[in-house]
C-alpha cells in the first residue's frame, strides 16, 4: 500500500481552535505508545526506513514504511500483533515491497534491530467524505523521547484514505488558512533520530539530481517534486527557528529551480494545470530571502571593506527580516500546497514520449543563451535594469540548463554549465555592489554619512561592469551548447 499524507504544525495558540474544529464531526480518541526499532549503525534510517510497534488502543500493530518513490507518498505495511510481542518480526513484509527494502537493509547492517526511541500520543482523528474522497483528520498531541530527552509534538495529518489528492489538498488549504498551520515534512522517527542523535540545526537540503523519465509530463513532475523538496526541506529549518544563512540560501536556490521549471517547461503540462500566478507567488519569498541575505551575508562582507578604507558607518547592521514568519505565513504555504497537488496531478497524468520535449528545451535554451550573451557582450551600455535583467537570464539559463540534464548528453550538459561560471561570477560581483549600494543609499536618508559607503559602491559598479562585459566576451567564445 501507498500512502499520500500532509503534515503540518499546529502553533502552540492555535491548538484550542484546532481541537475544535475537529470535534465538529465524530471524532475518535485514541492513545498510541510506539516504539521504534533499528540497527546500532542505523541501517533502516540510512535507507529512510521506519519500523514500528506500536499499541492502538487494545490492538498492537507492526508498521514498517519506505520512500514511495514521489513526493509525499510513501510505501507503508502494517500487520497485527499478538498482545505479548516484544521485537518486530520482518518476515510479516515478506510479500509487501517494503519489506524487500528491509530485508536489503539488514542484509548491509553490523548489529541486530534494537529499540532506539519511543512515542506516546493521544490522537483525535476524524474522517471527511465529499465527491468520492476520504480523507482522515488527525490532530496528534504528546511527546517523542529518545534516551533522557525529549520532543513535544503538536501535528494535524491529512491521510488520503481514499479518492483524489487534489481535494485533500483543497481541504488542508481551508484548514492551513483558518489556522495558520505550516507543512512540515519531517517525519516523526525522523524527529525522534535528530532527538537521539544531539542534532541542534540540521544541514541545509541542496538540490538533487532529476532521474530520466519517460514522458515530458513525468519529467516536469520530477523536476518540480525535486525542487518542491529543496524548498520544504529547508522552509521547515526555517519555520521551526533551527536554519541559517545557508537554509536561506538553499531555499532561494529551491525557489529559482521551481519557478524555472514553471516558467520554461510549463507548456509539458496539460492545459491549465499550471495558474499564471503561481510562479509571482512564490517570488514575493523569494524577494524577502533575498533581503535576508543581503543584510546577514553580504553587509558584514561590505562593512569589511568599507573598514579598510576608514569609511564611516563601517559598523552598521540593518535589521533582518523575520524569516521564520514569512515562511509560515498563509501566502507562503497556500503556494507551496498548490505545488503539492500539482506535482501529484502530473504523475496522475503522466504519458507520451520525449521528443517534444527535446525540441522543446532546444528552442528555450537557445534563445535564453543568445540573448543572455548578446546583452552581456555590451554590458556598460546597459541601464541597471537591463543589466539586472542580463543576471537573471544567466540563472535561468543555468537552473534550465541542469533540469533538462536527462534529455541530453550529461558530460556535456555539465560542461556547459562549469564554463558559465566566470561570467556567473562576475554578474555577482556587480550585483552584490549594487546591492550594497541600494542598502547604503536607502540608509542615507537616516543617515547622511552612509552616501559615503554609497558613492564608493557606484564606482565600484562601474569597473565590476566591465568585468562583467569582459566574462561575457570570453564565455561567448568558449562555451560549447550542449543541445546542437
Amino acid at each position: 500500500m501507498t500512502e499520500f499524507e500532509l503534515k503540518f504544525q499546529v502553533p502552540r495558540e492555535r491548538a484550542a481552535s484546532v481541537e475544535a474544529a475537529l470535534q465538529r464531526g465524530a471524532v475518535e480518541r485514541t492513545r498510541l505508545r510506539a516504539r521504534y526499532f533499528d540497527t546500532a549503525d542505523a541501517a533502516l534510517a540510512r535507507h529512510c526506513l521506519v519500523l514500528r510497534l506500536r499499541q492502538e488502543g487494545r490492538h498492537l500493530v507492526q508498521a514498517a514504511k519506505g520512500p514511495g518513490g514521489r513526493g509525499f507518498d510513501r510505501l507503508e505495511h502494517e500487520m497485527p500483533l499478538a498482545q505479548h510481542a516484544d521485537t518486530p518480526d520482518i518476515s510479516l513484509h515478506a510479500d509487501h515491497p517494503v519489506g524487500k527494502l528491509l530485508r536489503r537493509a539488514l542484509d548491509e547492517a553490523s548489529s541486530p534491530l534494537q529499540p532506539v526511541f519511543e512515542t506516546d500520543i493521544v490522537r483525535h482523528s476524524r474522517v471527511l467524505k465529499a465527491a468520492g474522497t476520504s480523507v482522515e483528520i488527525a490532530l496528534d498531541q504528546g511527546r517523542i523521547r529518545a534516551g533522557d530527552a525529549s520532543l513535544p509534538v503538536l501535528e494535524l495529518e491529512f491521510e488520503l484514505k481514499e479518492g483524489n489528492p487534489a481535494t485533500l489538498v483543497e481541504l488542508a488549504q481551508r484548514w492551513c488558512e483558518q489556522h495558520g498551520l505550516w507543512l512540515d515534512p519531517l517525519s516523526k522517527s525522523a524527529a525522534a533520530w535528530r532527538l537521539a542523535d544531539g542534532v541542534q540545526q540540521a544541514p541545509a537540503v541542496q538540490a538533487e539530481a532529476v532521474q530520466p523519465q519517460d514522458s515530458a509530463q513525468a519529467l516536469l513532475a520530477a523536476i518540480l517534486d525535486a525542487g518542491l523538496a529543496q524548498v520544504l526541506g529547508n522552509a521547515r529549518e526555517l519555520a521551526a527557528g533551527n536554519g541559517g544563512d545557508e537554509h536561506v540560501h538553499q531555499l532561494r536556490v529551491g525557489l529559482r529551480r521551481v519557478r524555472t521549471a514553471l516558467r520554461e517547461l510549463g507548456a509539458w503540462a496539460p492545459p491549465g494545470a499550471i495558474a499564471q500566478d503561481l510562479g509571482d507567488a512564490l517570488h514575493e519569498v523569494f524577494g524577502v530571502l533575498g533581503e535576508h541575505r543581503d543584510r546577514s551575508t553580504l553587509l558584514p562582507k561590505l562593512r569589511a571593506e568599507l573598514e579598510a578604507v576608514g569609511a564611516p558607518l563601517a559598523g552598521w547592521d540593518a535589521p533582518l527580516p523575520d524569516v521564520a514568519a514569512v515562511v509560515r505565513s498563509t501566502d507562503f504555504q497556500l503556494p507551496l500546497l498548490r505545488l503539492v497537488a500539482l506535482v501529484q496531478e502530473l504523475h496522475a497524468g503522466a504519458s507520451g514520449g520525449l521528443k517534444g520535449a527535446r525540441k522543446d528545451a532546444r528552442a528555450r535554451l537557445h534563445k535564453l543563451h543568445r540573448k543572455t550573451l548578446r546583452d552581456g557582450r555590451k554590458f556598460r551600455a546597459l541601464a541597471a535594469p537591463q543589466r539586472h535583467q542580463v543576471r537573471k537570464r544567466l540563472k535561468r539559463l543555468r537552473y534550465l540548463s541542469e533540469l533538462v540534464r536527462p534529455l541530453f548528453d550529461g558530460k556535456a550538459v555539465d560542461r556547459y554549465v562549469a564554463s558559465l561560471k566566470q561570467l556567473q561570477d562576475a554578474l555577482g560581483a556587480y550585483q552584490d555592489a549594487a546591492a550594497g549600494r541600494q542598502m547604503f543609499a536607502q540608509h542615507a536618508t537616516e543617515d547622511g554619512r552612509a552616501w559615503f559607503a554609497a558613492g564608493w559602491l557606484t564606482a565600484r559598479e562601474e569597473e565590476l561592469a566591465a568585468d562583467c562585459e569582459r566574462a561575457c566576451r570570453k564565455t561567448s567564445g568558449d562555451v560549447q551548447p550542449f543541445w546542437t
